[in-house]
């Protein structure tokens, strides 16, 4: 269900809206530039803020001392949980790929050894190629079946934790199928990484464990001992921890993983939630690192603690002087300028990809079809490079006088390189090292291996193969990452640095390894596109090991954002705004601080009463799609009942007893009367007293002519209200008054806001059939439990196909006071933009209804009144109404 309040035409003969009051805006929202596209309307927010209603409330005072130290503990326990579900997630990544890319080179160096002597080692290529096509078909048919399992799902987890219900995003299926496919795509040899799918996959843990009877629904029947997080707010948080997890495990950076998802995953933070993160991300770590030294013949070593291992770097002589920060900047400068048109091509290619491949006709095949052309040409090129353009350079074990680590010495490549009889001497292909080998490890051999390792055509042709390839390859279908690319584009353009100031010496600049320049381009590069500064610096200091490295990241990472902000958005945001998903930025922009809360609300407006006819509210689900519904009573300025709604029609509602009563308990400064009390107290007196009446407003609504009336209609409905006694349908133009807020008002009437109630609770009290027989008190109506009212979390039923409602329940009566949330968050219909903005984005809201100062509701703001393309089109007509 959506949460935007845009009426459909199938409701027009049969819904009013506010607006039909006086609208208080005079200027129409104009058509969008085709550029401009509106966020998709199918995307519905997530129930952040606490619904106190009584069933709520009564389920707290059952809370005794020892419940919420239970609370407290299952918390930290799950959350420990999390972190070694994740780490062992991570483990078996790592362990399927060796595997499948151990049995790739396998096969294809007994291809290679038995044509080499043949002089046609050149048809070693398509052993080569059959193992990467495979591997990269199975991850494409992957992400067809379960389309999640493409890309990093680092956007889609960022839309979910600024509050937006992506569908299926954190199920066990998209688990699963990410799990698979990352395995099979990285073992294809595609550009891409682990880390962000490792990001994902440890949020939707975070989320199974926490929810395991919705995450498994064989589980529904078992009570779990810890029952208290079946909400969005609670698994909000279990998922920012798993998430952090996940790039801790990713990177062996326990604090760089929490702070990652501070900074560019979570949009609602606090401090309890900062440790349980980092207790997480260090249980993640430690899993993980237990396993792989296991795994590598070393058990309790722990000196593996990630999958991604930068090595030691060497200290001798420095690793930087002060004089290289002016180099720093620079590469800063020229990163964020590089990242920039990376973002800038790959939204072209996106452009493209879904006008012409996800767009047509087979749809899917055409996708997987890319993926094989994509890892042909990735596969070709690396290939053909090493063997035509390669260079078979000596492996020299020293830099500097310092020792070379031999694991990433011996792990270079000799394909395509003269045998040597020589043992003192042996030869790797430069080509070979860089494009055959994980991009893991080939970046720590850029960090690790002398100056000589790589000639300067071999970097000059690798950073722009590897950056268009790379390019191409985000959001193709397959589960892919996107630190490993990046940071190895930016490696290959740190040795560019590198060999250039070896070339081209300059005094004032002191020698220095081409490690440094190798990790300040990658950290250069990375912020260009990413955009992110903190958590970036602390992952690469925990990677590297080196604390002294820590001011020529942050200032380099700075300076590329800056730049990169320049001309576009971060890699991240910019998928989002692709996707046209209505993600909240930390605040409205500046520009708009001149709109209002009048200016940007939805005027189009169902709402519902306190007591109501079922056959009314099963209308009313029939003809809207919205996900929530203010509960309101009508009254004139003066307090007292519309004229034209008479007795006959709602008399439990609009009697003159009933009107004084409410608006003592609404005006009584020290809540003594709570409403809902006052409300139904009320409503039994003259249900009681009139019942016969409800049959007589029957009578009167089927004289009425309209236009497709419901089968059976038992009242007047919200939409029908002001036209109740059977006049036109159009309110008569009255003079308008002025309300103590020193706006307008109209004379025949305004709606008082009590609460709102969510169209799930609605549907679910008319599925366990809480309503009451006309002829009977409102206290004969079945009181649902909270634990009733949340049963179906996370996937309530909000369609009702299945509620079986029969002509007779239509005339019964449903008193919905008891389950609205009484206390909603409201704010001025003079509140200027910002202030709205904040209030939604901070509070995590789902709706905002807009009143003013007397009360009086006038509107309603949700997440799509707040999307940017929007509110740009509303200041535009206004400033076009201006002139």
């Amino acid at each position: 269900m959506s949460d935007s309040y845009q009426t459909l035409e199938s409701e027009s003969t049969n819904l009013s809206s506010i607006s039909e009051f006086g609208s208080t805006n005079t200027y129409t929202l104009p058509s969008p530039h085709p550029d401009d596209v509106l966020a998709k309307e199918e995307y519905d927010s997530l129930d952040y803020d606490v619904c106190y209603n009584v069933p709520y409330k009564k389920h707290l005072k059952s809370y005794t001392a020892f419940t919420y130290w239970h609370v407290e503990a299952m918390r930290w326990i799950l959350v420990a949980i999390i972190g070694i579900l994740t780490g062992l997630a991570g483990f078996g990544i790592l362990f399927f790929m060796d595997k499948l890319i151990e049995l790739k080179y396998e096969q294809f160096n007994k291809a290679y050894n038995y044509f080499l002597p043949r002089g046609t080692v050149v048809l070693g290529l398509f052993v080569l190629l059959g193992f990467n096509a495979l591997y990269a078909m199975v991850s494409a048919m992957v992400t067809i079946v379960e389309p999640l399992a493409g890309g990093s799902g680092v956007p889609e987890l960022i839309c979910y934790l600024n509050g937006i219900k992506i569908p299926r995003i954190i199920q066990i299926r998209a688990v699963v199928a990410k799990f698979v496919g990352v395995i099979f795509s990285t073992a294809a040899g595609f550009y891409v990484g682990q880390e962000g799918p490792m990001f994902y996959i440890g949020a939707v843990i975070g989320s199974g464990v926490s929810q395991l009877q919705s995450f498994l629904p064989g589980l529904q029947k078992y009570p779990l001992p810890y029952p208290y997080f079946r909400c969005d707010r609670e698994k909000r948080d279990f998922v920012s921890c798993g998430a952090a997890a996940g790039v801790a495990a990713a990177f062996g950076a326990p604090i760089g993983g929490t702070l990652f998802s501070l900074e560019e995953g979570s949009s609602f933070w606090n401090q309890s939630l900062t440790w349980r993160t980092l207790f997480c991300s260090l249980f993640a770590t430690f899993t993980f690192n237990v396993a792989r030294s296991a795994y590598n013949g070393y058990p309790g070593e722990l000196g593996r603690p990630g999958l991604v291992n930068f090595g030691t770097f060497p200290v001798q002589g420095g690793l930087w002087r002060t004089q290289h920060l002016i180099i720093f900047i620079l590469m800063g400068a020229i990163g964020g300028a590089f990242g920039a048109l990376f973002n800038s091509l790959n939204t072209h290619v996106a452009f493209w990809r879904n006008k012409f491949l996800t767009k047509r006709k087979w749809s899917k095949v055409w996708r997987a079809v890319e993926a094989l052309l994509i890892i042909t040409a990735t596969t070709l090129a690396a290939y053909l490079c090493s063997m035509y353009l390669g260079s078979c350079v000596p492996r020299v074990p020293e830099i500097n006088n310092v020792t070379i680590d031999y694991e990433y010495l011996n792990r270079t490549q000799a394909y395509f390189c003269p045998p040597t009889t020589d043992l003192d001497v042996s030869y790797h292909n430069d080509f070979t090292t860089l494009l055959f080998n994980p991009g893991e490890l080939a970046i720590t051999q850029l960090y690790q291996l002398g100056q000589s390792a790589y000639s300067h055509m071999t970097l000059v042709i690798g950073l722009i193969l590897y950056f268009s390839i790379a390019c191409w390859t985000l959001g193709v279908a397959v589960a892919s990452g996107l630190f490993v690319p990046t940071l190895l584009i930016g490696a290959i353009y740190g040795r560019l640095v590198a060999l250039l100031f070896t070339s081209y010496p300059v005094s004032f600049f002191p020698e220095i390894p081409p490690a440094t320049f190798a990790l300040i381009g990658s950290a250069a590069f990375m912020g260009g596109v990413m955009r992110m500064t903190i958590s970036l610096t602390v992952i690469l200091i925990e990677t590297t090991q080196q604390i002294s490295y820590g001011l020529p990241i942050m200032i380099t990472l700075m300076v590329a954002k800056w730049v990169g902000d320049f001309f576009n958005s971060g890699i991240y945001h910019t998928t989002i705004h692709n996707k046209h998903i209505p993600f909240l930025d930390e605040k409205a922009p500046d520009q708009l601080s001149s709109l209002l809360a009048e200016d940007i609300m939805s005027e189009n407006v169902s709402f519902l009463y306190p007591i109501t006819h079922v056959g009314s509210l099963y209308q009313l689900l029939c003809t809207t799609t919205h996900s929530a519904f203010p509960v309101v009573t009508p009254f004139t300025s003066q307090g007292r009942p519309l004229q034209n709604v008479t007795n006959k029609h709602v008399p439990a509602l609009y009697s003159d007893d009933f009107s004084l009563t409410l608006k003592k308990a609404m005006s009584n400064g020290d809540d003594t009367v709570p409403v809902h009390n006052s409300l139904r107290a009320q409503s039994q007196r003259f249900i009681r007293r009139k019942r016969s009446t409800f049959y007589e407003a029957n009578d009167t609504y089927k004289k009425r002519k309209v236009r497709n009336p419901p089968k059976r209609p038992t009242e007047v409905t919200s939409s029908q209200l002001f036209n109740a006694d059977g006049s036109d349908h159009n309110i008569p133009n009255s003079e308008p008054v002025e309300d103590r807020s020193g706006g307008r008002e109209n004379k025949q009437g305004c709606l008082i806001l009590h609460g709102i109630l969510l169209r799930s609770q609605l549907v679910q009290l008319l599925t366990k059939r809480s309503f009451f027989d006309s002829e009977k008190q409102s206290n004969t109506q079945r009181e649902l439990s909270h634990k009733e009212m949340m049963e179906g979390y996370p996937r309530f039923k909000t369609n009702i196909d299945h509620l079986g409602i029969d002509e007779d329940d239509k005339d019964k009566l449903m008193d919905v006071t008891l389950y609205m949330n009484p206390c909603p968050y409201t704010i001025s219909n003079q509140a200027p933009l910002p202030q709205v903005f904040t209030l939604f984005r901070t509070m995590g809201l789902r709706h905002l209804p807009v009143v003013k100062a007397s009360g009086v509701l006038v509107g309603i703001i949700t997440r799509h009144d707040l999307a940017h393309e929007k509110l740009m089109g509303i200041l535009k007509g206004k400033q076009r109404i201006a002139f």
